[in-house]
């Protein structure tokens, strides 16, 4: 059984109100709950920028071509 650490943080809400919908019908135990299931089912994005920053480096870095390429396909997120 893992330990469990209380946080508090602040959502919209609509959104605290969509957490505890689920909670009302069911699909969720609690609203804790149903916030650790969310992020649980996110990926861990500090390890894969790791992990990326790794093969770029193993690779002998990235061209300013393929750094535009990534971000035209990314959006937001920057490639390294």
């Amino acid at each position: 059984m893992s330990s469990t650490t209380r946080i508090t943080i602040s959502v919209p809400e609509q959104v605290a109100a969509k957490a505890q919908r689920a909670v009302e019908s069911g699909h969720a135990e609690s609203v804790s709950g149903y916030f650790t299931e969310l992020a649980e089912r996110e990926p861990d994005w500090a390890e894969t920028r790791a992990v990326l920053d790794e093969m770029i480096a193993d690779a002998g870095g990235i061209s300013e071509a393929d750094r535009r390429w990534a971000r035209s396909v990314l959006g937001d997120a920057d490639p390294a």
